[in-house]
């Protein structure tokens, strides 16, 4: 199998982001994360949905990352109550914008994952 080079890994990586967002974006957030994100400042419609598990086993009713339009990256986990609209327990709402790599030059793979994210939130913004 062919080795893909840093430009085709980086493109790879910018189309699962895409996805991700453009789902979240067609699609309406889960209640429960949506009132989360509005109570913290966090506009749902311009924030984009980089990761959302929904009721995987052993892991809280919701959690993920989100990256807000001001380039912030926040990772939660919100227990919820069967259907999703409101929320039991906030385990976890956490900014963990500097612990994402946003070097857009990184030997042998480039573009970070968050440098990549937030080229994604620009395009969709632009696109707005």
């Amino acid at each position: 199998m062919k080795q893909r080079d840093v430009r085709q890994q980086n493109d790879v990586s910018v189309d699962m982001i895409r996805r991700s967002a453009r789902y979240w974006r067609e699609h309406p957030w889960p209640q429960a994360l949506k009132d989360c994100a509005l109570a913290r400042g966090i506009d749902w419609s311009t924030a984009i949905v980089l990761k959302l598990g929904i009721d995987e086993p052993g892991m809280p009713g919701h959690f993920g990352m989100l990256l807000t339009v001001e380039a912030r990256f926040i990772a939660f986990e919100i227990e919820t109550n069967e259907h999703h609209t409101s929320v039991e327990t906030m385990l976890k709402w956490e900014d963990v914008t500097s612990a994402q790599n946003i070097s857009i030059r990184n030997p042998g793979f480039g573009a970070g994952y968050g440098a990549l994210a937030i080229q994604v939130l620009r395009e969709m913004a632009a696109a707005s």
